[in-house]
């Protein structure tokens, strides 16, 4: 028998299958491509915000250490100048003022007598106060009579320097409304200060720290009437007429004099009040018993209590030494 060989036939791929297959990976690589392409330009626009935005933090850090060099030394160059030259800022807003009382200092030190009858060989005394303030009150009760004795013999030229930093423990600005009836009287009726910031202090009158009661204008002019200031003169210091320049002058005189701060009484610094000075020294009330706080005064001047009063005799520091040491 013949046998037939039969030869086995691969079905041929038809051309227009070829072709779909061709497409479809042609897609697929493109669409491939694409994604990459897209991946990378997010990742390029990535690093330029990442870049960027490294850019900005470094321009803000520069420009905080400027900023904070600048303050720094803007604070350092302010402290220099307010605690070497007296035109600090608070200096110049009291200059500017408009109404400025003419029977004054240059740093709102209020005399006790006409500009006229300071006597150049006697001792200055400057009494730093607020009329709210309870220990001036106890203070002025004390001394203020031999001050007045003094003062009325031109033994010592006296400058009042009312400060208003309690006024907020008043409801109608009690300290600086005093303030103000202060410098109107020293610069119209300067004989009568001393009485009025007496009487201002009167036990039975100056009004409590702790529980305040309003004072009326009445009732401070009454008191520079019992003082011995004219009625008239009363009536108009009340009227505010110095208010700006004291609340200026308590600024300047409270935050930025430094001399001023008596450590011996306050180790932190700063200022407090009752404050004297003599001869531009402070006489510290640190330790002093308030029942010895004439004599000690006195022996502070160099002057014995028998001649308190007597205009042939002198305080023997001067007009420009240290009250001695007690």
């Amino acid at each position: 028998m013949t046998r037939r060989h039969h030869k086995t036939h691969t079905r041929p791929v038809q051309t227009s299958e070829k072709s779909t297959t061709s497409l479809q990976a042609k897609q697929r690589y493109e669409a491939r491509a694409a994604a990459e392409a897209k991946a990378a330009a997010i990742a390029a626009k990535e690093r330029r915000q990442q870049t960027l935005v490294g850019a900005l933090v470094m321009l803000i850090v520069v420009a905080l250490v400027a900023v904070i060099g600048v303050t720094g030394w803007t604070r350092h160059n302010e402290s220099v100048r307010i605690k070497s030259q007296p035109t600090s800022a608070a200096y110049r807003d009291l200059q500017a003022v408009a109404q400025k009382p003419s029977n004054a200092t240059s740093k709102a030190g209020l005399y006790a007598c006409k500009k006229a009858e300071l006597n150049a060989k006697a001792p200055t005394v400057e009494v730093y106060l607020d009329f709210l303030c309870p220990s001036c009150g106890e203070l002025n009760r004390t001394l203020d009579s031999t001050l007045e004795k003094m003062n009325k013999a031109r033994q010592i030229n006296i400058e009042v320097h009312p400060v208003t930093f309690l006024d907020g423990q008043s409801s109608d600005h009690y300290s600086l409304r005093t303030a103000s009836a202060t410098a109107y009287i020293a610069d119209n009726d300067p004989d009568h200060l001393m009485n009025f910031v007496s009487e201002l202090f009167a036990k039975d009158f100056q009004p409590s720290e702790t529980a305040y009661k309003p004072v009326s204008d009445d009732q401070i002019i009454c008191q520079a009437v019992k003082a011995g200031v004219d009625k008239a003169i009363a009536t108009k210091a009340v009227q505010g007429t110095y208010a700006e320049y004291m609340d200026k002058a308590s600024t300047y005189t409270t935050l930025h004099r430094p001399e001023l701060c008596d450590y011996a009484l306050h180790p932190q610094g700063g200022f407090g009040t009752p404050l004297i000075r003599v001869n531009r020294h402070i006489w510290s009330l640190n330790g002093i018993n308030y029942a010895d706080l004439v004599s000690d005064f006195e022996s502070s001047m160099g002057i014995k209590s028998k001649d308190v009063g007597n205009h042939t005799v002198l305080p023997s520091i001067g007009a420009n030494e240290k009250p001695k040491s007690i």
